[in-house]
């Protein structure tokens, strides 16, 4: 067989292997998405249409819809920073103790992976609501006099969309901690380092890799949350992904639901773009 005719037959398999996946995300994500950015281009659909861009301007020019986008940013930073905060101290004993409890922490933290965010966030509803456990324990111990509102507030949110992301960022952490060599360590206390020092300048850089990772699926699972936002939110904490529903479904404007999408989705790419190339500088150090 010659090499030419070896070439082709590799380059076949190849693309036998490579089609199916190139279909699907074409079918599943290309195509909508060019589809979305015609429809935000267009001053109303359906319908005769002309291209504009009063959808965008509309957005970007209005307080209500700015104020949507930074309350949906800054849910997605906070929730980042909480669940790696979090989140560090569990994957660091997930990674390098040797506690017989370790597996039952592993357990503990995917175990909330296989039950559905609908039933894990009406959890935080009995607990935060009116009648939950919390201002029942409360009236219990008579710090309160009557039931204090826990839900309807940003924080709310905040401690639902944590409890729903943190596995994704302990899994990402201790990933990479249990590839740290622990000689490194070693060799940091015998140069004197205390274990602070340690863990500043030996374990913490040596983890940012997988403190990336955790940050940008949270960050992106946060930035287009629905269930939670408008549960525990209950129409007090309106995000985009909700905003993006009102406009298409209920006020049925979707060339500016399309431009919101649009919108919500490259302000998400130059964030993480920004980020991605904070942390290359910092590998480079």
């Amino acid at each position: 067989m010659s090499a030419t005719t070896s070439r082709s037959k590799r380059t076949i398999e190849i693309l036998a292997l490579v089609l199916p996946g190139v279909v699907l995300l074409g079918a599943g994500l290309i195509w909508p998405f060019a589809t979305m950015i015609h429809m935000s281009l267009l001053d109303k659909y359906p319908g005769e249409t002309a291209l504009t861009l009063t959808h965008y301007l509309q957005f970007v020019t209005d307080s209500y819809f700015i104020g949507i986008a930074l309350r949906t940013f800054g849910l997605a930073l906070v929730v980042t920073l909480l669940t790696a905060i979090i989140g560090y101290p569990v994957a660091w004993f997930l990674a390098r103790s040797q506690s017989r409890f370790k597996h039952l922490v592993f357990l503990g933290v995917v175990s909330p992976l296989l039950v559905s965010i609908v039933v894990r966030t009406i959890g935080w509803t009995i607990l935060l609501g009116n009648e939950g456990l919390v201002n029942a324990a409360l009236l219990a111990l008579g710090i309160i006099d009557e039931p204090v509102r826990l839900m309807q507030s940003f924080w709310s949110v905040v401690v639902g969309m944590v409890h729903v992301l943190l596995p994704f960022m302990v899994l990402s952490i201790a990933s990479v901690l249990g590839k740290i060599d622990g000689s490194l360590m070693e060799a940091a206390a015998v140069l004197g380092a205390n274990p602070r020092r340690t863990f500043t300048r030996v374990v913490l850089p040596l983890s940012v890799q997988g403190i990336a990772a955790g940050s940008v699926i949270v960050f992106c699972l946060c930035i287009g949350a629905y269930i939670t936002p408008i549960w525990l939110g209950r129409g007090h904490v309106t995000v985009m992904s909700i905003s993006i529903y009102e406009q298409m479904v209920v006020m049925v404007e979707w060339p500016l639901g399309a431009a919101a999408s649009m919108i919500l989705t490259f302000a998400t790419l130059l964030i993480l773009l920004a980020y991605g190339f904070a942390i290359r500088r910092h590998a480079k150090r």
